[in-house]
């Protein structure tokens, strides 16, 4: 009797997967985000190798990431709007073929790291339209019912293609040389464009059309109506507040992980794939099963918390306990905290975007997702400067605790942080 009552409850948890599986339109947007997420880790993985080989420095990563998030001071309050305008599908495949084209200029870089630069901001500037596009396309291709377990497969899809793109490229360089890469990432792009060109229309989109003084006031007013309804609604902010906060963190962190892996824990960062982003990924495989089966019976910000929290004692861990381990523990305490990295950030993700895809109106989700790309990306610049410069100049492990214990008060925000929020609304 007891190994049936553990079957009927493994079959249960199971279901959720195998009913979205049967849904067409998201495997098409699921196929694209698959093909997008490992063309970006790939690259990614191969350019920040590159400028820290050739330059050792944080700031010059930092400035990697000062580029890409350029383009959403001039773009980011405007794209959610020009999504809704002209359609999600649209938005989509011209952002694919787009880049498509732009990864290619990659292979014209020879020795410098500055031109790099630039090709980044192109990139940045078509990514600006193609992430809030794919978010805010998610909820009108998955049953209501499902759209946690969607949200937890796109979660699952980011730590798989980082896997997957991590361990690409490593290998692709040392066997055929860098520019591969960046060839396959091309092709990959375009298969991307094909899987979203096969989707609907969505019934909400509408074609901008001839571009007029009526059309422009159309814009200005769905601009402001966005903004008006993300600063009035609480549920929406509060959820949105989180996200913004927890991706600059994890920006920071993107900064700093070469020096922290090199310098810190003695890894060469070639092998950062095997000991802690392969870890990462099993452990948000777990976090994700276990946040769709328990979304069923607590509350979301109870999960929020607890993945925040946990999310701060790996930080406390990497910096003071695992650098003071041998060699080998040294590995196995970058393994288990990996896991500990992947699992909780699932288990804060999925509940808190679950959150907000819910609060949020199906006409105004192509705002909000706007709103959140540019929050996250401006919010970020100055932060990652910061964080490089001290950590420069103090040490890593210094500015990795400044971050566990900025998780950790994020953490005690999330357990009050919605109704202190309307509380300021009725006063």
């Amino acid at each position: 009797m007891k190994i049936l009552n553990k079957l009927k409850i493994l079959n249960k948890l199971d279901n959720s997967f195998f009913e979205i599986m049967k849904e067409k339109n998201f495997l098409k947007l699921w196929g694209s985000q698959v093909l997008s997420q490992i063309t970006v880790n790939m690259v990614n993985f191969v350019l920040i190798l590159y400028i820290f080989e050739k330059t050792g420095s944080t700031v010059a990563i930092s400035l990697f990431w000062f580029f890409w998030a350029l383009p959403a001071i001039f773009l980011g309050p405007f794209s959610g709007t020009i999504i809704d305008l002209f359609g999600t599908r649209k938005i989509l495949i011209l952002t694919n073929l787009v880049q498509s084209l732009i990864i290619l200029l990659y292979l014209l870089v020879k020795t410098s790291i500055w031109p790099l630069y630039s090709i980044v901001f192109l990139y940045a500037i078509s990514n600006q339209f193609y992430v809030p596009a794919e978010a805010a396309t998610l909820p009108s291709v998955c049953p209501k019912k499902l759209l946690t377990t969607g949200n937890s497969l796109f979660l699952f899809t980011t730590y798989v293609a980082l896997i997957i793109g991590f361990g690409l490229a490593g290998p692709l360089i040392k066997l055929v040389g860098s520019q591969i890469p960046f060839l396959l990432g091309s092709i990959l792009l375009i298969c991307g464009a094909t899987a979203v060109w096969l989707l609907p229309e969505a019934n909400f989109s509408k074609p901008l059309g001839k571009i007029d003084a009526k059309k422009v006031q159309e814009f200005l007013s769905k601009l402001a109506e966005g903004y008006r309804f993300i600063k009035t609604s609480p549920t929406v902010l509060f959820p949105l507040f989180l996200l913004v906060f927890a991706q600059i963190i994890i920006t920071m962190l993107f900064v700093l992980g070469p020096a922290l892996v090199v310098k810190i824990l003695g890894t060469p960062f070639i092998n950062i794939s095997q000991n802690f982003i392969l870890p990462g990924g099993l452990g948000a495989i777990v976090g994700m099963c276990l946040a769709v089966r328990l979304l069923k019976k607590i509350r979301k910000r109870y999960l929020i918390t607890s993945g925040l929290f946990l999310s701060s004692f790996v930080f406390f861990s990497l910096a003071l306990i695992v650098p003071q381990f041998s060699n080998n523990l040294k590995i196995i305490g970058q393994i288990a905290l990996g896991f500990l990295a992947g699992f909780s950030f699932s288990i804060f993700t999925i509940p808190t975007q679950t959150l907000l895809q819910e609060k949020t109106p199906i006409e105004m989700r192509g705002r909000v997702f706007g709103v959140l790309g540019f929050l996250i990306t401006i919010s970020s610049v100055f932060p990652v400067l910061f964080a490089a410069t001290i950590g420069e100049i103090l040490g890593e492990i210094w500015m990795v605790l400044i971050l566990a214990i900025i998780v950790f008060a994020l953490g005690l925000f999330s357990l009050k942080g919605e109704s202190v929020i309307q509380r300021f609304y009725r006063s």
